[in-house]
């Protein structure tokens, strides 16, 4: 399952970047900020903490655990994350896809 690739980045020997895997874009913490602020509202949306639900705290919760170094397979199954549809599996190469079919 691969929608995104992680490369060597530039700022030193540890440093990487992830591109996007439809257009090979350079996914910035800016970015990932956003990407959070959606998810964090879309979380509170369906689960109000006003009703007694975890809203945000639930996916920060997630997001810690995986901070923690817990592997990433636990989180999913801890938070019911599993992966619902088909992974998606994309090809560098046309020979690639030969050899898969």
């Amino acid at each position: 399952m691969v929608h995104f690739i992680i490369e060597k980045g530039n700022k030193g020997p540890e440093d990487k970047v992830i591109k996007i895997w439809a257009y090979g874009e350079v996914i910035t913490l800016t970015d990932v900020l956003e990407i959070l602020d959606v998810i964090f509202k879309s979380e509170d949306s369906y689960y109000p903490i006003s009703e007694g639900k975890q809203g945000r705290a639930m996916l920060l919760k997630a997001i810690i655990d995986v901070y923690s170094g817990i592997p990433l397979e636990r989180v999913f199954r801890a938070y019911k994350l599993e992966r619902k549809t088909k992974p998606i599996r994309t090809f560098e190469k046309l020979y690639e896809v030969k050899e898969c079919v």
